[in-house]
């Protein structure tokens, strides 16, 4: 076990200083540039959102349906704004350049991760997460930036390495934040991931070139024309819609998990320890399994990882109800990780097939935009579900959403098989 984990990262360590160290390839070493912030930044943020519940009471929300409704309000924050600014910071990437994007939403997100750590009740922290979603969208800005400086036939596998930059992050954010937290409280820790912010924002500042020519675009050339042009592509609009729903139901049941560990008889001392175990395990097969997939769907066809990754998560998530105590989460977080890393990226990759590179960073603005809806509708209801139903109704509707997605994939899958078959 030891080996199957350790040797594929050593050699991918030492390709990654053989990148570093040759003088061609630059969008390798941007790529690993922008992929070594973004565990950065993600390592930080993970450290304290998996918390945000058991904080929630640190805030004084002591009766347990108010926290679970205050959870999926809280959560819900960043993406009410982030919604309609991440395609207009996507299209001013496109127009003024994309590297000046991915500055300026690492920086946002220092300054409202440090903020947080000043919250003094519930509604300064719901206000601060908002201001996170007004500014921030590090994420969607490395995305874009990646894919217009990436050859189109690589682009499944920078995907998938950012996908596992964003992984690794989450794998260690959650194991430090845990132990942090149960030792010195979740205070500290938005302090730590303003200062990893700015660090982050260094190596991009320092080390991450532009090397793609921004062309001078029409006047009209804005939101509105990259709806414009979602709007007359057909595969577009469907691949939009899958993100929706697939990141609804792969992010349902956050707000209130820490609640569904304790509900499992975990020790309450041990409590944000536990969780983040719990949350970082997926993060750990994520980060193994993102890149496999990734370089799968630059072989093969993407539809078929999306199908089979949608129908054993929706089941895996389903069988959360069935365990007698909380040690039995982890083979199934384990199984959610494998899964869950051919889902995004395959619908990413699809598009950014789709999607001509002049266009890149508005169009992926748009995903992204269609990314935070399905999260922000995810927690809204996940708060109001478990708050008025219960804990349980929440992995339920993970499951739904999933098997949902997995279903309007299906469609095109068969049409594509039927195609070769003739």
């Amino acid at each position: 076990m030891e080996e199957f984990l350790f040797n594929p990262a050593i050699k991918k360590f030492n390709h990654l200083i053989e990148v570093l160290k040759s003088k061609d390839s630059n969008w390798k070493k941007n790529l690993i540039y922008l992929a070594l912030a973004q565990f950065i930044a993600m390592a930080g943020m993970s450290s304290c959102v998996p918390f945000l519940p058991l904080f929630i009471r640190e805030l004084g929300i002591s009766e347990m349906n108010d926290a679970k409704l205050w959870s999926g309000i809280v959560f819900s924050g960043p993406y009410i704004f982030s919604i309609i600014t991440v395609p207009i910071w996507g299209a001013l990437g496109d127009k003024y350049g994309r590297k000046l994007m991915v500055i300026r939403a690492i920086l946002g997100l220092a300054v409202s991760m440090v903020l947080m750590g000043f919250s003094q009740n519930v509604y300064q922290l719901f206000f601060f997460r908002v201001l996170q979603g007004a500014l921030s969208g590090y994420v969607a800005a490395s995305l874009s930036f990646v894919i217009a400086n990436t050859p189109k036939e690589r682009s499944g596998y920078a995907i998938g390495i950012l996908q596992s930059s964003q992984s690794a992050g989450t794998i260690i954010g959650p194991f430090i934040g845990g132990i942090i937290s149960d030792l010195f409280g979740l205070r500290i820790v938005f302090f730590i991931v303003g200062g990893l912010c700015l660090v982050s924002s260094f190596l991009i500042i320092k080390y991450v070139q532009e090397d793609s020519v921004i062309v001078p675009k029409n006047k009209e050339d804005n939101l509105f024309t990259n709806l414009k042009i979602v709007k007359n592509s057909k595969g577009l609009t469907t691949i939009l819609i899958l993100i929706v729903i697939s990141q609804a139901g792969i992010l349902f049941t956050q707000p209130i998990f820490p609640y569904f560990v304790e509900k499992l008889h975990a020790p309450t001392e041990y409590l944000s320890t536990i969780t983040g175990l719990l949350v970082g395990i997926v993060g750990i097969f994520t980060i193994i399994f993102a890149p496999i997939w990734g370089k799968r769907n630059d072989r093969k066809d993407h539809k078929k990882t999306l199908l089979v990754s949608l129908m054993v998560s929706a089941i895996v998530m389903l069988s959360h109800l069935f365990v007698p105590t909380y040690y039995y989460l982890f083979p199934l977080r384990i199984l959610l990780g494998v899964f869950f890393a051919g889902i995004l990226p395959s619908l990413f990759t699809a598009l950014s097939k789709r999607t001509d590179p002049q266009n890149a960073g508005g169009v992926m603005g748009l995903a992204s935009s269609a990314n935070l809806f399905g999260a922000l509708i995810s927690f809204l209801l996940c708060g109001f579900v478990s708050s008025t139903l219960s804990i349980e109704w929440c992995f339920i509707i993970s499951s739904l959403l999933l098997f949902l997605s997995a279903a309007l994939n299906f469609r095109p899958f068969l049409e594509n098989k039927l195609k070769i078959s003739l």
